[in-house]
């Protein structure tokens, strides 16, 4: 018979072995806990470390989408002009291909065959590439698609794509800070808008022929106007529903300087070219464009002392240059133009301009003209009885109009923008018919102002990485 110790002997050792069970088991529940706990701290960590590297990653991209837009303000074609130096190598329809950083002279396609080659990297260790599509009729707006990443890797990459519109003079057919008038005649098809001048007074348009395009008037829109194609009038009362500001004509003024400086680094100044070549005296310069891409420059003397806009005036053989790349021409004396434009140029002079013959593009949409006066644009008296002339113009400091109101030629037919600081008139011809050119919705002039708040977003998403 065993004895009363032995038996609770037994049942300690049973009991302890019951308690190095349950021990064991909170042990392993515990390391279980503990290892589970680590994973999530371990797995929450290497999220967020993910969270933060995509959330850089996207601003990367906004940067790179920031930088080429502060491009379009100081050049408003620099997409026609450079190539980004965060931008992927650019192929063209022919020739050799383009890398980033580098000059660009060819027509406004071309693909990106080589992938994301090209890449700035930020002081933060991130960086981006762009890739862009220019404008077109169909698409007028500026593509811009910017990959965000760390710099090296392929993980947790970020892409924008935005699409941003300028806002340019030559988004106007006539843009005044005098009153507008049109008479029964008159056919326009681009928008008008007539400002509030430095004295305060708000202008108006009398229009009494046919719109096809809306009618702004920080005074009031009047005339017996014919509208087309649901173009409307808008007055002081209702204008601020469309137009935020009255555009401010001032603002202006500082694209002649843009233009001077542009032609004395790869541009045509044609000062320049008159000290080159010794030529003591220098009233105004003939510009004839041709097709083949160049003008023919001739100094040239007034005749019997008159106007070059009033008597043809007598001219030098000249000198023939090609259209520069960056498309700036500037003379100090008073231009007179004609011909055939092949290549995207603007004219300013510190003078007047000179409209003489007809002028035309070569490519319409490919081609533009920009001509822009310290004073006036003129249709000369001497030119043709009928005139068909197409550029957008700018006459800062005077009027658009003919050199005088007879009526006596026959038709004139102007294709593009007009910015005019006292308003103007064309009734030298008894016919006048205003078109406004689409182009320049999407490929202004070179060198052309804009307006205020210049670039309008008119899109902004997130893309999947491609």
């Amino acid at each position: 018979m065993t004895s009363r110790p032995l038996r609770a002997l037994r049942s300690l050792e049973r009991e302890g072995g019951y308690a190095m069970v349950v021990v064991i088991l909170i042990s392993s529940l515990l390391s279980l806990l503990a290892l589970t706990l680590l994973e999530t701290v371990e797995s929450e960590s290497t999220r967020s470390a993910r969270s933060g590297q995509r959330e850089t990653a996207f601003q990367a991209a906004e940067a790179g989408v920031g930088d080429y837009i502060a491009k379009l303000v100081d050049d408003r074609l620099y997409y026609a002009h450079n190539v980004h130096a965060a931008e992927s190598t650019r192929r063209p329809a022919s020739g050799a291909d383009v890398p980033g950083g580098t000059v660009w002279t060819g027509a406004l396609t071309w693909t990106y065959p080589n992938g994301r080659d090209a890449w700035r990297t930020l002081p933060n260790g991130y960086q981006y590439n762009l890739r862009i599509t220019a404008p077109t009729a169909a698409s007028p707006v500026v593509k811009i698609v910017s990959t965000g990443r760390l710099a090296g890797s392929t993980e947790n990459v970020r892409v924008i794509e935005t699409l941003v519109r300028p806002s340019s003079v030559a988004d106007f057919q006539m843009l005044a800070n005098a009153d507008i008038s049109y008479g029964s005649t008159a056919s326009t098809y681009g928008k008008i808008y007539t400002g509030i001048d430095e004295g305060g007074n708000a202008h108006s348009v009398t229009h009494d022929g046919t719109a096809y395009g809306d009618i702004y008037a920080e005074g009031s829109a009047g005339g017996s106007t014919t509208l087309m194609n649901g173009a409307q009038k808008y007055s002081s009362s209702t204008i601020r529903t469309v137009i935020k500001n009255p555009v401010n004509f001032n603002s202006f003024i500082s694209s002649l300087v843009d233009i001077e400086r542009a032609s004395q680094g790869g541009g045509v100044n044609l000062d320049d070219l008159a000290s080159t070549n010794s030529i003591p005296v220098v009233d105004a310069w003939r510009l004839t464009f041709d097709a083949g891409g160049s003008f023919l420059a001739q100094p040239c003397l007034r005749s019997g002392g008159l106007h070059p806009a009033e008597s043809a005036p007598s001219c030098s053989a000249g000198y023939t240059r090609a259209v520069p790349a960056n498309g700036a021409i500037y003379s100090t004396q008073t231009v007179v133009v004609s011909g055939q434009v092949n290549g995207r140029v603007t004219v300013a002079t510190n003078g007047d301009v000179v409209v003489a013959n007809d002028l035309s593009y070569v490519t319409p949409g490919d081609d533009v003209l920009g001509l822009i006066a310290r004073n006036e644009v003129l249709v000369a008296l001497w030119s043709p009885f009928d005139l068909s002339w197409r550029a957008a113009t700018i006459a800062q400091g005077g009027k658009w109009r003919s050199w005088s109101s007879s009526q006596s030629r026959g038709s004139m037919t102007f294709t593009g923008s007009t910015a005019t600081k006292d308003g103007g008139f064309m009734s030298m011809f008894a016919t006048r018919v205003y078109q406004y050119d689409d182009t320049l919705v999407y490929l202004p002039p070179p060198w052309f102002p804009t307006v205020e708040e210049a670039y309008t977003i008119t899109l902004f998403r997130e893309v999947a990485p491609f």
